[in-house]
Parts: C-alpha cells; structure tokens; sequence
C-alpha cells in the first residue's frame, strides 16, 4: 500500500485543536505546516486501478501515521511536492528524522510494517461477525488464515479442523468448547476438533466436551487421502468431561482403516479428567509418542450414565506403534474392566494406578521401569492375555503393590488366559510384586512365562515373606544323582527300589507300584515318574548335597489322576551327620496347584536351611496316581564350590542296588551292579 501526501486541501469542520505555537482559538483553519488542510489520497495497487481523492478526517490519519504522524502534526513538517529516491530508515520500523521530510520513508516504512503484521499472529476475533456464541466460523476462518493463530479467549464450537501445513496455533491457556446438537449434521458432531494437517505445531490444547454426548470423540487426529497426518508436534493437550478423549486414525469399528504412514508425531503433556476412554489408537501404519500426562478415565465430574465406569479405560491401542513415556495411567474408582488394552505398545517409566485388571494384552507390548505400580483389586490379575494373541509381554524392572487398605495378598493370577493363547510368551526380568505370593505367577502355562530375578513379597501370620524366583536354565541342578525324569526306571510296576527311588507305604495295600510311564508326559520330555497308591503312599529320591544357607530354586511339571491334601511334592532337608535339619521339609507343590487334566509347571524358591548339607525329594500319592518329571532344584546365584563330575557320579551309585545302565546291541538295557560278595551283575530292565 503507497500513501500519497498532498498540499492545500482542508479538513471540514475540524475541531481537533491548534498545533502547539498557532495563535490560540485558530480553529478550523490550517497552518501552513501542519497536518491541517493535508487531502490523502491512497493508491491500492489492485485490479480496480487507483483511487484517489479520499478524505480523512485527522484521527484517521493520525491512526494511519502512527507514532512519527503525530510528531508531525505537532512540529509541523514541510513536504515536498516531489518524493526523493533515497530512503532512510531504521532497524526497528520507525523513520529516521530527515529535513526536509522524506516521502519515500513514509511509504517504504509501511511497506515494512505491512510485511511484519501480515507475519504477527492473529485472533479469532478478528473473524468474528456478530455478537453470538457460536465461534465455530471465526475460529475456522483463524485455522484457514495461514496465519499464526493465538486465542484471547475461550471459544464454542460446533466442529473444527486444523488442515494443510507448517501452521502455528496456540490457545494460549482458553478453552475450545464443544456445542454440537443432536440436530446438527453428521461432521458437525464427528468431534470438536479435528488434527488432519502435517508439520503442524500447536500449543496449550485445551478441550472441553462440557458432557455433550452428541461428539464420537473430542479430538480425532486422522489423515485423509494423499494427505497423511504426520510430523505434528503438540506441546500440551487437556481433554475434560467427554465420553471418549484423543481418537488417532479410523474409528473402532471401522472394516477397512485407512492405511497412511501417519507418523513422527508426538504430544508433550497429554492430560484427561473426566474422559471415560482417554485415548483410541486405530491407525494402520501410524506412530504416535507420547511424553509425560495424566490419563484418568475416572468419573469425576459426571453425573452418571451415559459414563460406564467399567467401559472405562486409559487408553485402547488396536493398531499403531504406540510409545507412553513418563505418563500416569489412571483407574481407580472400579474393579471392573481393564486399564489398558491392545499391541504393539511400549510403556515407560510410567505411573500405573488401577483397582481393575492392568492391561488386556492383545500382541506384542513392553512395560519398562515401573516404579510407581499400584493394583487394588485382591481378585484382579494384573494381565489377562486375549484368546488367539499371538507375540510377546516383556516386564523389566516393574513393581506393583498394594495401598494401604487395599487388602491382603491377592487371589488371582498375575497372568490369566494362555491357556486360550498357545503362541504367547511372556518374560519377567527384575521385577517385584508385593503381596503376590509366588505361585499365582501364571494362572495355566506356566512354562511359558520366563521369569529372572524377581521378588515376591506376601505376609503369612503379619509376618512379611520374601521369595526370588529365577528360571535361568543355565545353572546346574543340585539333584544330579537323582532320576528326575523316569527314564532310566522299569516300566514294570514295582514297589521295590527303582533308580534311587524308595517306596514307602502309609495306609493302603493292593496295586501299589511305581514305575516309568512314556504314554503322557509333558512336551519335551521323553518319559515321567508314575505312582500310585490306594490309599497314601510316597516314594523318596536319593540324597544329594545343597548350599547351605543359600538361595535355591524349585521346579517340577506336575498332574495327578485324583487324591487330597496327601498329594503333592516335599524336599527333606539333613545335617551333615545325616540327621534332619533344622527345617525337616518343604511342601513345593500340592494338589490344589496342578491339574487332574494337563501337565502343570510348578516353580517357586526355597531358602536351604543354614544347618542343612544333603536334601532328598519326598513325592506322595493319595487314592490314585501323581506324575512327575523335570524335577530340578538350582541355586539361584552363584556357588561358592560345584562339586566334581566324579563326586557326583560316586554318590549316584552310593545307593544299595544301584550302577550303570548299558544298552546291549539288541537294545537291551542292562543294569549291572554289585552284591554283597562284590560280584558284578547284570539284569535286563524292561
């Protein structure tokens, strides 16, 4: 825009005042070197031509010359009928002083001044027409401006969308409320905001769903065709009172998603109260990160129904590599439901808070270095595993526990439903779970969670107890001189003496027996230890040495074909002189954990008795047959002395009957062994 200034034309009727230096009561008359009797005509460089011969009254003109106009209205300058060519301005935008006055200065320095506010930020205000509550136009015309967006205020909207690339917008501390009706039209009640844009920067989302049901969601963050959602950069997002918080890509129940590489994006500080399902993740494709917040899906506020307290979740992931990092998820008002749900997720240093289950778990998810774990619901698992999932749940360094009042151990699994997922493993590492007993490890298969080095913390009598489990399968078993598998026993019934193994009848005659059985066994194992007992019976393993004192680890697959509390699996403990220790035995397994049904992996840790040298296995059978295989018990750290090849293989055959077993060519196998009168002999093993 160029203005033109020209002489000798006069403001009608002016009354605004004489120049400092004018003969007083001058009015209406203007001095030869002041603004008064100025005509400006204003030159557009549009398409119409130019217009000239515009009158302005002087605060018009003052308005349009700014600061420097009112100094020269008050000084009085002269100006020249013909502009120079040279121009001196300054840095900051204003004119530098110059006499005679400098005509290009004036034109050129608004010129600059054009360029710097067609770069400044504007407000929806400036869009607004009229004077009613509905903003949805002016804030949508702010959104298309191209412009930097910044809020004065709060707004209420229908719906609207920040679409097209590298815009700034910064509601600056003020709400976007929804005001959709249940009339309005089918995008108008999509959600109050739509992000469809990419390179987009926003600041200070601040969203407010007001309980108005008539929304699916209060953001939906989705891509378009050709135009994917991407690199966006949010630095604070506040969702209140909504059923459904932040939507990323297609909805739920969409058949085909659209597939868009909606990714490098992220949120710093996404918080929700009031939102019964904070976060919806269904992108194909799509990454989202998010760093630090709160997400409770707690009621809050509500009223009540619509809002589902067991519908209620932090966030559900379905489809997007979804990264939480320093963020607190939040469930603490229902045990019903779940926290979280989905694949394909990793959690981080996060709190995580909840008195319903934790997580459904549906594929691949990893949950690092959780701290600050708490679950309320004694009857809860933490994690139930969906029917058919098939990946991985990683845990390291995660801790649970219960608040005060929460209750006494829980009675629920830490992990439930893999016996509906036959391809899903799960791997604990360095872990800790207070008031967790270490036998609700896995509610079924167990031999598919791999546990290291973690802690359970349970209180039996207000005394509290502490037990590490370690599965590392790397360690040797201390029951090297035992047949911890039935393989090298008879597969005739017998009560006599069978590799090591004594028999031992309580109550009960008849069709006692223990015998090697290779029809039902576990998968991995080629055979099992079978006895039975009419009535109580228990067959007990050679003596092997221990640490004592040291830290060890129990682990056996078990199952049974009927009995009580008389079944089950014990470790005696002896001093060096051969009587019982201290502790005279350790029940490591009973009837009420394995199954008359399939083969159950039993683990847990036992501390060897300080004054304990030897151990033996007691296995006991009540009113029909117990199998055991696998039989195995490890120290869980590092021995100061492991006994010698040699030593081991003396004390195996230490046991009266007992030596090597030879297959002849016919395949044969062969025990031979030494009598009283140190012969050898041989005896064929059917």
């Amino acid at each position: 825009m160029t203005i033109k200034v020209e002489r000798e034309v006069s403001f009608e009727g002016s009354q605004e005042g004489a120049p400092e230096g004018s003969p007083e009561g001058s009015q209406g008359v203007a001095p030869e070197n002041s603004l008064e009797g100025v005509q400006v005509g204003v030159q557009e460089n549009s398409q119409e031509g130019t217009k000239q011969g515009k009158k302005m009254s002087r605060r018009k003109m003052l308005a349009a010359l700014g600061v420097m106009g009112i100094a020269a209205s008050v000084n009085g300058i002269k100006f020249p009928q013909v502009a120079e060519a040279a121009t001196t301005l300054t840095p900051n935008l204003k004119l530098a002083k110059s006499d005679p006055f400098v005509l290009a200065d004036m034109n050129a320095n608004f010129d600059r001044v054009d360029s710097y506010l067609g770069g400044a930020s504007v407000s929806p205000d400036f869009y607004k027409v009229g004077s009613g509550v509905d903003d949805t136009d002016a804030v949508q015309a702010a959104f298309d401006s191209g412009k930097p967006v910044i809020f004065t205020r709060d707004y209420n909207v229908k719906s609207v969308e920040i679409t097209g690339a590298h815009k700034k917008i910064d509601f600056n501390g003020y709400w976007l409320t929804g005001i959709s009706e249940s009339t309005d039209t089918v995008s108008m009640k999509d959600c109050i905001l739509k992000i469809t844009g990419f390179y987009l920067r926003l600041y200070n989302i601040q969203i407010a769903g007001g309980f108005n049901t008539n929304y699916k969601c209060a953001v939906h963050w989705y891509s378009k065709v050709g135009s994917p959602a991407q690199n966006n950069q949010v630095y604070g997002m506040q969702i209140n009172r909504t059923l459904v918080g932040l939507h990323f890509g297609s909805y739920l129940d969409d058949p085909a998603p659209y597939d868009a590489p909606q990714s490098e994006n992220f949120i710093i500080g996404l918080n929700c109260r009031s939102v019964q399902n904070c976060l919806v993740l269904n992108q194909p494709n799509g990454f989202l990160k998010i760093i630090g917040g709160i997400l409770d899906c707690g009621p809050f506020e509500w009223p009540g129904a619509p809002y589902d307290a067991a519908a209620a979740y932090c966030f559900y992931n379905k489809q997007t590599e979804l990264s939480i990092v320093s963020t607190e998820l939040l469930k603490t008002t229902s045990t019903d439901g779940f926290a979280f749900k989905g694949s394909n997720f990793s959690l981080l240093d996060c709190v995580i808070e909840a008195a319903s289950t934790w997580g459904v778990i549906t594929g691949d998810a990893y949950i690092h270095q959780v701290l600050g774990g708490f679950q309320g619901g004694a009857s809860q698992p933490l994690f139930t595993i969906e029917s058919g999932a098939v990946g991985r749940l990683y845990l390291e360094k995660l801790r649970t526990h219960r608040g005060s009042g929460a209750g006494s151990s829980s009675t629920a699994a830490i992990i439930t439903g893999l016996s509906g997922a036959p391809n899903y493993k799960i791997r604990i590492e360095k872990s800790r779970f207070e008031e967790w007993k270490p036998n609700y490890i896995a509610a079924s298969n167990r031999d598919r969670v791999h546990v290291e080095d973690s802690r359970f913390l349970f209180t039996i009598s207000s005394a509290l107890q502490t037990v590490t489990v370690d599965d590392q399968q790397d360690q040797t078993n201390l029951a090297f001189n035992v047949d911890t598998t039935g393989e090298s026993m008879s597969t005739a019934a017998t009560i006599n003496p069978n590799t090591g193994w004594i028999w031992t009848p309580v109550y009960g005659t008849g069709a006692n027996y223990v015998k090697k059985n290779t029809a039902d066994v576990p998968s991995g194992f080629l055979s099992c230890i079978e006895m039975h007992a009419i009535g109580v019976g228990y067959i007990t393993s050679a003596r092997f040495l221990v640490p004592s004192g040291a830290e060890a680890a129990f682990q056996a697959w078990a199952k049974y074909s009927s009995g009580g509390s008389q079944v089950g699996v014990k470790i005696l403990w002896f001093k060096a002189n051969g009587t019982a220790a201290s502790t005279v035995e350790t029940l490591m397994l009973g009837a009420g954990e394995i199954s008359t049904t399939q083969w159950t992996l039993v683990t847990k840790a036992v501390t060897v008795p300080v004054d304990a040298v030897f151990a033996c296995f007691r296995l006991t059978a009540e009113v029909g047959s117990l199998y055991i295989t696998g039989l195995q018990l490890r120290p869980a750290g590092q021995l100061p002395y492991s006994n010698a090849f040699i030593n081991n293989i003396n004390r195996a055959f230490d046991v009266a009957g007992e030596g090597f077993i030879l297959k002849a060519p016919d395949n044969t196998r062969y025990k031979i062994s030494v009598t009283n009168a140190g012969a050898l002999t041989t005896v064929a093993i059917t």
